[in-house]
């Protein structure tokens, strides 16, 4: 039978009522799919809620800390030790960064001896420095000795105008102090003789790991942290 035979036209028009029911829903899914993505487009998404940031723990200042701290950030200059770059990034609890906070850092020399007190003259491994857009200060110093009974640690106090808002103290991990200590300068005393597990100061924190510094270890350190206020 010859196609135009069965193709008869009650044929045709069945097929052309398929056709334009095909149209049809296809008209009304493209139709369905705008809506959808004009809903996407019109109605923000959110989370289940705000960003939030925990606020950094506080710790005791110690019997160190020197009210006049001199603003710069080369804070050990002409001083022995590994070169290192501490860089703190202040932000609030809903995480974004504080701009003109004062940080003061201060912390033993490679010694384990801090300047300004006990008869130590000089103001070496003391700074402060004003926190920019980014909530960062970066200061240059020597990584810190240790001295008997704490393990490696450097103190910080932020400020909020006159304001003393938050002191507490970073900490390195067992093994990158191991690391630092059994090279260059550090090697004469060796390893700290107090590690984390035994420092009393560290253990009283109900999460160590905010206070742990980030470190690169290299001929120069790097090592960064977060504080929350």
């Amino acid at each position: 039978m010859a196609l135009s035979t069965y193709f008869t036209q009650p044929h045709r028009r069945e097929i052309s009522v398929e056709r334009n029911k095909v149209s049809s829903m296809k008209s009304k899914l493209f139709a369905l799919l705008a809506i959808v993505s004009a809903l996407f487009v019109a109605t923000p998404i959110h989370s289940a809620s705000a960003a939030s940031c925990t606020p950094t723990e506080s710790l005791t200042e110690g019997p160190y800390y020197s009210t006049d701290t001199p603003i710069r950030s080369q804070i050990s200059p002409g001083e022995q030790g590994t070169k290192t770059k501490l860089t703190i990034t202040v932000v609030d609890s809903s995480c974004k960064p504080v701009k003109g906070a004062k940080v003061d850092i201060w912390h033993a020399n490679a010694e384990g001896k801090y300047s300004a007190v006990e008869g130590v003259a000089g103001d070496f491994s003391r700074g402060s420095l004003m926190t920019n857009a980014a909530g960062k200060v970066t200061f240059s110093t020597v990584y810190p000795g240790w001295y008997p009974g704490r393990t490696m640690h450097i103190h910080f106090k932020i400020w909020r105008g006159a304001s003393d808002v938050l002191t507490s103290q970073f900490f390195a991990s067992d093994a990158n102090n191991a690391t630092i200590y059994k090279s260059g300068f550090y090697a004469v005393r060796g390893n700290q003789n107090t590690l984390l597990s035994q420092d009393r100061i560290y253990r009283s924190l109900s999460n160590p790991s905010a206070l742990t510094l980030k470190l690169k270890i290299g001929k120069t350190i790097s090592g960064s942290a977060k504080v929350v206020i």
